[in-house]
């Protein structure tokens, strides 16, 4: 059967993806449409590239998370985290997430949204935040907007603008003919939009929400200084707890991971902890399928009536 998925942001907790797309895979699940944010537009995009379940975890085993984290304009300096704050907007260089990407997505010679697109439609919805207009965008559609060409729009610019926590990587600069915006990470905005390939009527395969449930924050182990208050304050709006908020059309077909240690933005300890966030992936995939009936979905949820039932 087909499905679409989508993927929450979450920082290194989304190495947990890849197993949860082992077990679809496992179930007979193809992949129609991807959607994510942050993590979860890294993981999208290469699942519409064409990689495999193997070559993504080829990549999670080999991939240099450290790197992603260096400080490139002033990491000479003794004081230099704290000039690319002030000076960049983010404590490291956004650019190493696209620079890490790219060679990834040119392997596949899917570089582009026009190479995902069918009757004009991009199959990799990727959602970021504008805080320029104060408006969250799903790329490629929303370019359009800015006078620019979503079908010819690169790939890994857009993952780039979507994985940019604020504060933590530098923003991306979008320049367009009537001027400039900061974008950030989507998940400031909507962190979970399991809504984006939703139809009116009965759904002709299901949508899957794929979704990370971070643990709490450095303030409440007792870490009250102002840099710890500072991280606590940027990631409590990407990775707040949604299940409060979403609604039983859409809770019911989510999968949530949660790691009991890990927060999104451990990236020194991502390579050590890979192989635990796949197993856990996978583990709560498995288990999340074993209940899971589209039929009586349609029924309770998108058939007559059930609009009402879900208020």
């Amino acid at each position: 059967m087909k499905a679409d998925l989508v993927f929450e942001g979450g920082g290194i907790l989304g190495i947990s993806f890849i197993g949860a797309l082992k077990a679809l895979r496992e179930k007979g699940y193809q992949v129609e449409r991807c959607a994510g944010t942050s993590a979860g537009a890294i993981v999208a995009s290469l699942v519409m590239a064409g990689y495999s379940v193997e070559e993504l975890y080829r990549v999670m085993k080999t991939t240099d998370y450290i790197s992603l984290t260096k400080n490139n304009s002033y990491g000479r300096f003794p004081v230099g985290k704290e000039l690319q704050l002030f000076l960049k907007k983010g404590l490291y260089d956004g650019d190493n997430l696209e620079k890490w990407i790219r060679p990834l997505l040119e392997a596949k010679k899917v570089t582009k949204f026009k190479q995902l697109m069918i009757n004009g439609k991009s199959r990799l919805k990727i959602i970021a935040s504008d805080i320029t207009k104060r408006d969250m965008l799903v790329l490629p559609d929303d370019l359009i907007n800015y006078g620019i060409d979503p079908s010819e729009f690169e790939i890994a610019k857009a993952v780039r603008m979507s994985a940019s926590i604020p504060l933590y990587f530098t923003p991306y600069t979008l320049k367009y003919p009537s001027g400039r915006s900061f974008i950030v990470d989507g998940g400031l905005l909507s962190n979970f939009p399991v809504w984006i390939f939703d139809v009116e009527g009965v759904p002709r395969w299901p949508t899957f929400g794929i979704k990370i449930k971070d643990k709490a924050g450095k303030t409440l182990q007792g870490k009250s200084c102002f840099p710890y208050f500072l991280m606590d304050l940027v990631t409590s709006p990407l990775y707040v707890n949604e299940e409060r908020f979403v609604r039983n059309v859409d809770l019911v077909r989510t999968i949530v991971l949660e790691h009991p240690k890990l927060k999104a933005t451990d990236f020194k300890l991502a390579k050590a902890c890979a192989e635990d966030l796949f197993s856990l992936g996978y583990k709560n995939t498995v288990d999340f399928l074993k209940h899971w009936d589209f039929q009586r979905y349609i029924r309770e949820y998108r058939g007559k009536g059930a609009f009402q039932l879900t208020l």
